[in-house]
């Protein structure tokens, strides 16, 4: 016998906001404005002053502002999309594909830096250090307004939101950035040691490298189906509840950053279907207050039933279509 909570309807699917205050796609489109004003006049100040530094920055604040484009684009659609026959979730894993393009993003930038980098350790041409230092000090204020905008309102925001993370850490990077070209080009100026403007250039690179593998690595462990929990705590917590004589087969993934999918096998101790009906809203309530589980489907069995299949996920592509059946 098997039993599920109600199927992901166009409300419970939504991304959570915060309770008060602007929500994840206006914090995004905010502090986008303030990366594509920093992109801007880092950019034009790079060019002017002849400074790699600047115009490292500005590329980064530049891709900043296409990735939280492009995560403001993928809430806006997800939100806008119901779950269908066809796309059961709706489109909520946009997110992925967004978030694998913005590595992407900032790998080919990184490349782009590193090679003009190091042609100008070889070679470095005078700045203009005065003026990279009063654009340094206005992309640094804007970069801290971006993190401001994003900053988390709670300890678990973060974890909750993969786009207003990703924009989050890439603003306080950026404000690090920022802060290392400053002093780089305060030594300049003191010293003359015009090397130091495309070493920062580097510096900055490795921050944007850094971002990217982490984005990637989050979206990948997502498309690859990672647990999106601890399964053994899971099973330690259910088997505290009345009735629950066994759980095996948990399997969890997240469909996007905000919403994780749980099934499990649960072995109970009743005799009519009607009486598990407590035991699903307490399963439910454990999953959802204690692993954020936001959809979940249960198969509840008797003992006898247990053990007449096995709870493996087995699966061979040359197998026959018989055998393949009893495994899913």
């Amino acid at each position: 016998m098997a039993q599920h909570d109600d199927p992901l309807n166009g409300s419970s699917c939504r991304h959570s906001h915060p309770p008060a205050g602007l929500g994840t796609p206006a914090r995004l489109a905010w502090s986008s404005a303030v990366f594509g004003l920093s992109a801007l006049v880092q950019g034009l100040g790079g060019f002017w002053t002849g400074s790699l530094g600047l115009v490292s920055d500005s590329l980064e604040n530049l891709n900043d502002l296409v990735a939280n484009l492009l995560n403001l684009t993928s809430v806006l659609v997800a939100n806008k999309r119901e779950p269908s026959e066809r796309f059961a979730y709706g489109w909520h894993r946009l997110e992925v594909f967004n978030t694998l393009l913005g590595a992407g993003m900032l790998l080919a930038l990184a490349a782009g830096i590193v090679r003009e980098g190091v042609h100008r350790l070889k070679a470095p041409p005078a700045i203009q250090t005065g003026w990279v230092l009063a654009f340094c000090c206005l992309g640094l204020v804007l970069n801290l307004a971006a993190a401001l905008i994003l900053r988390p309102r709670g300890d678990d925001e973060l974890e909750r939101d993969a786009n207003l993370k990703s924009a989050y850490l890439h603003a306080f990077s950026d404000s690090v950035a920022s802060l290392a070209l400053l002093a780089g080009t305060l030594v300049i100026r003191f010293t003359g040691w015009r090397w130091i403007d495309p070493l920062v250039a580097l510096v900055i690179v490795g921050f944007i490298v850094r971002g990217a593998y982490g984005l990637a690595a989050d979206a990948i462990a997502i498309l690859m189906h990672r647990a999106a929990f601890d399964h053994a705590e899971a099973r330690r917590q259910l088997l505290l509840l009345p009735g629950v004589s066994g759980v095996e087969d948990i399997r969890s993934w997240r469909l996007c950053s905000h919403l994780v999918v749980c099934t499990a096998h649960v072995q109970v101790e009743v005799e009519r279907l009607e009486d598990t009906q407590p035991l699903l809203a307490a399963i439910q309530r454990v999953l959802a207050d204690k692993f954020r589980v936001r959809h979940v489907t249960v198969h509840f069995e008797t003992k006898v039933m247990a053990g007449e299949h096995s709870h493996r996920f087995v699966h061979e592509h040359e197998a026959d279509e018989h055998h393949g059946h009893g495994h899913s």
